[in-house]
């Protein structure tokens, strides 16, 4: 309308405002310049603001209490603060500067927070270590020193593996800088090295059990009607027990590849195993007890000389995967969904230490986004109705190859006028996902919803990688979690035992010599492993296909190879009607300008 018209037109929006103009080159320019003013604009709004409140976004506190006040009087003052709390937030919110996360405002669970707090001798905040000052709470500290001075905090940055040493370095040196307490962590890596641990004690039991049997079939030689028979069986159990025995070696092997660091425990940017954080956290632990003294919590019963070490943080940052590596077992229920643990529990870690786990709760903060909360997995995935906007941060900060190389895929190509080598739009990102995974839906059009999601899930769990850097370091970003080499190491072991499995399988038994049987199903019980099965036979691929019904009067082929990608409506069609193949979508070119 407007360049039929050759006339500008400006519509506002609640705060959006837009303005279409006629095409002219100079008017355009304007609009741009316009646009960006308005962008720097608003961004020293949003800056005056967030100095103006900052004050206010605080952890609420718990109200003072005495043994001799009742439980509703308890109750009662609790959740008047909690009120004037919110209230203090809500004014905040009414400032259409700025913008905060979508903040817990269950009491039940910032009661949960408080107890933590008031029982733990070290409070552990557990971040994300992509982008550790976001998941972090400096108010939290405060109201941990207002409890008792002596109580200590510290930073446990997880998902460590995935920084390059580099970046894991100017880290421990911002950190250092500012007098805060942290150590490098990967709960991933430390429980896959605990299972290591447990298939290579399972294959090394075998080998034994299978030497015990070898043995015996051995001093019952004398017994046996056929002395042939006997020595054959046990000359294959001896080769199955040498095969559970390399298997044992490879996981020995495996275990060996899986350190989490080369260098000594000195180096700044060494991530700590499992026994070296659990030496760290009593340490200091037993550090706050002896400089809180007096002051401290007296406790009754058995649990008087331990000292409680404390695990809070925001959702999906590993919380409970970190506590299950800790205890070695699954104790916490472990999901990709935000806000899995419901309630805080202790867990006993010897004769004096507990570890306090507290569900996952976001803090009141400022917010740039509702689509960075996403990112940043904050925000459930699943329940996203639009997923564009997320898309759009991760096209911005994912380089074009990275995307190509991960997903194996080939992006559209930019229009001629336009960088060849700029990042992809969002549809640009998702319809080419669509198109090398085959999603779509009714009229052959990109199943975009679909793909967003999962292009975010494989961001928030670092498959895209993307860390962010403090300030004044240009070196590398992101690494492959726990090295590329010791991954290889660690699959190519894997790939070992489990072959050597298979053979132990294949080993030929007979269906009626039952003792070597019993011992061959007992073997792969024991290791979790069940017999090659047959190849299966597939059907062909032409009988899954089915006519479609016809209909009276249509014409064949219709619009057969039209491209309707304007707006993302379609995909190209063959002669046929069917999709043409993605890397054939890929060659059609398409300028920022058509989102």
């Amino acid at each position: 309308m407007a360049a039929l018209r050759d006339r500008d037109f400006t519509t506002a929006r609640a705060r959006a405002r837009a303005r279409v103009t006629a095409g002219d080159d100079a008017a355009a320019a304007e609009d741009a310049r316009a646009r960006a003013e308005g962008e720097a604009e608003a961004l020293r709004a949003r800056n005056e603001a967030e100095l103006v409140h900052k004050g206010t976004l605080s952890v609420p506190r718990r109200p003072t209490w005495t043994r001799e006040m009742t439980a509703e009087d308890v109750d009662a003052n609790e959740r008047r603060g909690f009120l004037e709390w919110r209230r203090a937030l809500a004014a905040v919110e009414e400032d259409e500067r700025c913008e905060l996360t979508p903040f817990e405002k269950n009491l039940e669970i910032w009661r949960q927070l408080w107890r933590v707090c008031e029982r733990s001798d070290v409070v552990v905040q557990v971040v994300d270590a992509r982008d550790p000052l976001f998941y972090r709470c400096e108010d939290l500290e405060e109201y941990v020193k207002e409890l008792n001075p002596g109580k200590s905090t510290m930073l446990l940055l997880n998902k460590a593996d995935l920084l390059s040493r580099e970046l894991r370095r100017a880290w421990a040196e911002y950190f250092d800088s500012r007098g805060i307490k942290f150590l490098f962590w990967s709960a991933k890596a430390a429980y896959e090295e605990i299972e290591a641990e447990q298939i290579a004690a399972k294959a090394e039991q075998t080998a034994r059990d299978l030497e015990d049997t070898r043995r015996r079939l051995e001093l019952d030689e004398g017994d046996a009607s056929d002395d042939g028979d006997s020595m054959e069986i046990a000359e294959e159990i001896r080769s199955k027990a040498e095969a559970a025995r390399r298997a044992a070696e490879a996981h020995a092997d495996v275990l060996k590849s899986m350190q989490h660091d080369e260098s000594d425990a000195a180096d700044p940017a060494h991530i700590s195993s499992r026994a070296e954080l659990l030496e760290i956290l009593q340490k200091r632990a037993e550090e706050a007890v002896q400089t809180m003294g007096a002051t401290r919590v007296q406790r009754q019963g058995a649990q008087a000389h331990r000292v409680v070490v404390g695990m809070v943080g925001y959702p999906n940052v590993g919380k409970s995967s970190t506590v299950n590596a800790i205890v070695a077992s699954k104790k916490t229920a472990v999901s990709a969904t935000p806000g899995k643990t419901k309630h805080f529990q202790t867990l006993e870690l010897g004769d004096d230490l507990l570890l306090a786990d507290c569900p996952g709760l976001v803090f009141p903060s400022f917010s740039t986004s509702k689509a960075h909360l996403v990112c940043n997995g904050v925000i459930p995935i699943d329940r996203l109705t639009d997923v564009f906007r997320p898309i759009e941060i991760i096209a911005e900060r994912i380089p074009r190859d990275t995307i190509e190389h991960v997903y194996n895929m080939k992006l559209p190509l930019p229009a001629l006028h336009e960088d060849q080598n700029r990042n992809p739009t969002a549809r640009e990102l998702l319809r080419a996902y669509c198109a090398a995974r085959g999603y779509t839906v009714q009229g052959n059009r990109p199943d975009e919803q679909r793909a967003g999601r999962a292009v975010l899930k494989d961001y928030v769990s670092g498959k895209l990688l993307y860390c962010i850097a403090p300030e004044g370091y240009e070196g590398p970003l992101g690494a492959s979690r726990m090295g590329e080499d010791a991954m290889a190491g660690y699959g190519a072991g894997a790939i070992v035992a489990r072959e050597t499995a298979d053979d132990i399988g294949s080993a030929g038994v007979e269906a009626d010599d039952a003792l070597a049987s019993a011992v061959l199903d007992d073997m792969m019980a024991t290791l979790g492993l069940s017999k090659k099965k047959g190849k299966e036979r597939m059907r062909a691929e032409h009988k899954y296909q089915k006519k479609g019904k016809k209909e009276k009067g249509r014409v064949k082929n219709k619009n057969a190879g039209v491209n309707t990608t304007a707006g993302g409506q379609g995909f190209l069609t063959g002669k046929r009607g069917g999709m043409l193949p993605a890397h054939l979508q890929a060659n059609v070119r398409s300028a920022i300008g058509d989102d």
